[in-house]
């Protein structure tokens, strides 16, 4: 885990970034940059349904009956110390009976890289940029469904009770740059222990937000909770497993799902 020690900020760079990519929605990649040459290969599945969905402001919750599955990989790369660059794909099925909403197949693709601008006495700051085509109307991916991404992150490594811990936060807005759709404003938050040389403990929250959509359409909001542990099979392998909910929300399911995934780390 990120630390007040420089080398152990470089150790645990490569374990704090796959922690964050390895969760229900979009992430960015973390405010740890990895060693130049070195990398992660991460795969993930995720399940979730939802029998309610929140309204909007004000509304009442309407019925649901939503259901998702996906995977995906994302891989990350030191280009150099203070660069990397990362890619992630992702293909599932997700429906609502009630609303008629459904879709299946490739959903997502982005590809982007971030740099780390400041490293300091456990301190970090990155700047990131990536490009993401999805697909929003169920009809596979296509440029109606591109985003360009600014994020801006910042992470701290520390001790709490002696036990290596972090903290992390990012930014991050979407810009639209093809399609009628909305804009997403996202802030992501992660907190980690590590009790044992082993175990690593997450806590998370993933809040998204669509803006200065359409005259005349329905803007949205969710915002994520999620719990998970991560345990170190191997010098290069490491093995994931979590819950996350939706706590909160306007125009979006009541998801409660669970979330696995295993790392590679090179």
């Amino acid at each position: 885990m990120p630390s007040r020690g420089p080398s152990r900020i470089q150790l645990s760079a490569g374990l704090f970034c796959l922690a964050l990519t390895a969760v229900p929605q979009d992430a960015g990649a973390g405010a740890w940059a990895l060693a130049e040459g070195s990398g992660e290969v991460i795969a993930t599945g995720l399940s979730s349904t939802a029998d309610e969905a929140f309204g909007s402001s004000g509304a009442a919750p309407a019925r649901a009956a939503f259901m998702k599955g996906s995977a995906s990989l994302f891989v990350q790369h030191g280009w150099t110390d203070r660069l990397t660059v990362f890619a992630k794909v992702e293909a599932g099925r997700e429906a609502d009976d009630i609303s008629g909403h459904a879709r299946s197949g490739l959903s997502e693709f982005t590809a982007g890289a971030r740099f780390q601008f400041y490293a300091s006495d456990g301190f970090v700051a990155s700047a990131g940029l990536s490009g993401r085509v999805d697909d929003e109307r169920g009809e596979g991916i296509d440029l109606g469904g591109a985003r360009i991404e600014p994020r801006l992150a910042a992470g701290y490594g520390f001790e709490l009770f002696g036990l290596p811990a972090f903290v992390e936060a990012e930014a991050g807005y979407g810009w639209r740059v093809a399609g009628e759709g909305f804009d997403e404003a996202k802030l992501d938050l992660t907190i980690g222990l590590r009790p044992w040389k082993r175990w690593l403990f997450l806590a998370q929250s993933f809040s998204t937000m669509g803006v200065a959509g359409p005259d005349g359409s329905d803007d949205y909001a969710h915002h994520k909770l999620q719990g998970s542990v991560v345990y170190d099979i191997a010098e290069h392998w490491s093995l994931q497993s979590g819950i996350f909910a939706t706590v909160a929300g306007k125009n979006a399911p009541k998801e409660r799902g669970v979330v696995s995934a295993i790392w590679y780390r090179y």
